[in-house]
């Protein structure tokens, strides 16, 4: 029983250090690494595999670099990343000897021998959604326009000019509402537009408001 426990205890540890083993008999490969953020953003890629994990990191300059590795299965991925409303998705691209393959946030793929020289992963990030900037005249100062939006087929929603949502791509319909403000009623000089909301943009909307006059009798 003794010797059985034995054996039991050491397999994990042979098992963990085989990937030490084909590091000691084993040349290395190159793999050429190339990390693009957005300016003013830090951006990181993960790359796990034959037992080690490396961190590159981007802070809007760019990286190019290159990875030491081994045969076998790495997996990559790349950190979240929005800049207020706009937000992003990280989209990684693997080159080896066989071809091109691309995919979303992560990716595993295998590191063979006859990839040597052929090895590349870039990591890159599209905006994939965008806002509006909002402006609005004739309201007293502290107040903010009443702004709805809608796409098509949904239901309206309330948009906050000083926190604004992130909005997939596409067309939208606003109405501006009244405000009240100091003891006043404003009133949008225009009632409803139509936007188009494009990726990694703030569509500029102007609205402008005017007092409504008091009603009769009002104050007395």
């Amino acid at each position: 029983m003794r010797n059985h426990r034995l054996l039991l205890l050491t397999a994990p540890l042979l098992l963990a250090g085989c990937s030490e083993i084909q590091k000691l008999t084993t040349p290395p490969l190159s793999l050429s690494l190339e990390l693009k953020g957005v300016a003013g953003a830090e951006v990181r890629l993960v790359l796990s595999g034959s037992g080690s994990s490396e961190t590159y990191t981007d802070n809007g300059a760019g990286l190019q670099t290159a990875a030491t590795v081994w045969p076998g299965r790495y997996t990559a991925s790349l950190s979240e990343l929005a800049q207020g409303p706009i937000r992003y998705a990280g989209v990684l691209e693997y080159s080896n000897a066989s071809g091109n393959y691309t995919r979303q946030g992560s990716m595993s793929f295998d590191v063979r021998d006859h990839d040597a020289g052929k090895l590349k992963l870039k990591g890159s990030y599209q905006p994939v959604t965008g806002s509006l900037q909002v402006t609005a005249s004739g309201l007293p100062f502290g107040a903010r326009a009443a702004v709805f939006y809608r796409a098509s087929g949904q239901e309206e929603a309330p948009f906050d000019p000083e926190r604004p949502a992130a909005l997939e791509p596409g067309s939208y319909l606003l109405r501006f509402g009244e405000v009240a403000a100091e003891g006043q009623t404003y009133r949008p000089q225009a009632t409803q537009a139509v936007v188009a909301v494009e990726a990694g943009k703030l569509t500029p909307v102007s609205v402008s408001y005017e007092a409504m006059p008091a009603a009769a009798g009002e104050g007395r």
